[in-house]
């Protein structure tokens, strides 16, 4: 389950004492790091040799990381599934200056397709973004970007309800403060 997981032993044969020590990467944060082929594939589709080109539809500049995923019923994937079972081949670790992000691209409303991974992010001014999301529409297509930081240890912050929730728990936490 973890990517490495290192487990010293030392007996002391005289005492029979066994001293353990574990180090793993669950330590350090981590983002997401996979393409969601959208809704149109489910469980019945045949991806099993699709590329990214296949996944984008040949579209500029739009974003994806193997490995590709679809869910049973082509609904949003289960990240906390793909956190538990399959964080090895579907994360990043998370660097400095890094954030992780959440590409999707929509066409008339519904999402074609949506990347999770380890990036840089700038504004216009060329000054790093941290968090937030930022959605821009050009006809029939938009794309809308989301941006955090994760909490070494915990599940990735560019997780399908991330940009719904923070703002939630923000007011949660300002009500609290203001009612001390």
């Amino acid at each position: 389950m973890y990517k490495k997981l290192l487990i010293l032993a030392i007996l002391t044969l005289s005492s029979g004492i066994l001293i353990a020590a574990q180090t793993n990467e669950r330590d350090e944060a981590h983002c997401f790091k996979f393409t969601w082929l959208g809704h149109r594939f489910n469980n019945e589709s045949v991806i099993l040799n699709a590329t990214c080109q296949d996944a984008t539809r040949l579209a500029q500049n739009i974003p994806c990381e193997l490995p590709l995923v679809a869910s049973y019923d082509g609904s949003w994937p289960d990240v906390e599934y793909i956190w538990a079972h399959h964080s090895e081949i579907a994360t990043c670790v998370l660097a400095d200056n890094d954030v992780c992000a959440r590409y999707t691209y929509y066409f008339n409303g519904l999402a074609e397709n949506s990347t999770y991974m380890c990036t840089r992010a700038i504004d216009a001014n060329d000054t790093a973004i941290t968090n937030g999301c930022y959605e821009q529409t050009r006809g029939s297509y938009s794309t809308r970007v989301c941006l955090c930081r994760s909490v070494p240890g915990a599940i990735p912050c560019n997780s399908a309800t991330m940009p719904y929730l923070f703002p939630v728990l923000s007011l949660i936490t300002i009500i609290i403060l203001l009612m001390y």
